[in-house]
């Protein structure tokens, strides 16, 4: 913080903790961190190794934990654990993240659920592109996750309401077809145990 009490623009924020290459970060690589700040979602970036160089807070809240910066431990993904959309659990070098990186290719909107350290779930899609230098080789890539968990909750119950309620049409649609039945059913059973009941007689 300077005199006038304004944030100098090279000043580092919580989690822009990754080490100055060449002495200082090039001016395009701040401004690609500040955007990241802003946007209203989880992002973070990763060196061609899959270590993870920058994230924002809104991954760290997704995350529910604050990964290490440039470790091996923490290598593709900060999330405590992830899962297919069938939920078979996923190595974190088989995330988007990592496919990215390996294919140089772009994956955005690949659904992907991620567990917290206090074992809740949610569901994100994952907007993961590789970043590439101005000769086209990749030096890394930046993964945008939106959490998607409301409207998947909201898409679960909106099918378990239609599923009851094709149930109860179809068993409407049954009675209402053999409306009688039910009482030639409880008729015949009578006739079986007194047949010689003139009550019985249809």
């Amino acid at each position: 913080m300077n005199k006038s009490g304004k944030k100098p623009m090279d000043e580092p924020n919580q989690y822009d903790t990754m080490p100055e290459r060449d002495g200082n970060l090039l001016s395009g690589e701040l401004q690609f961190r500040r955007l990241l700040e802003k946007i209203p979602a989880a992002a973070y970036t990763c060196d061609t190794e899959g270590l993870i160089t920058y994230f924002n807070e809104q991954a760290a809240s997704l995350w529910g934990r604050a990964p290490q910066i440039l470790h091996p431990e923490d290598r593709f993904c900060g999330s405590f654990t992830l899962f297919s959309r069938e939920g078979a659990p996923i190595r974190h070098d088989q995330c988007w993240m990592a496919e990215a990186l390996k294919c140089n290719q772009a994956f955005n909107g690949r659904e992907i659920i991620i567990e917290r350290p206090t074992g809740e779930r949610l569901t994100v899609l994952a907007y993961a592109n590789p970043i590439q230098d101005d000769a086209g080789e990749i030096t890394g890539a930046v993964n945008v996750l939106v959490d998607i968990s409301e409207r998947k909750r909201a898409e679960d119950a909106l099918r378990h309401s239609d599923r009851a309620k094709d149930e109860f049409l179809a068993t409407l649609a049954h009675e209402l077809r053999n409306p009688l039945a039910p009482l030639r059913n409880a008729a015949y059973l009578l006739r079986m145990h007194k047949p010689e009941s003139p009550e019985c007689q249809w």
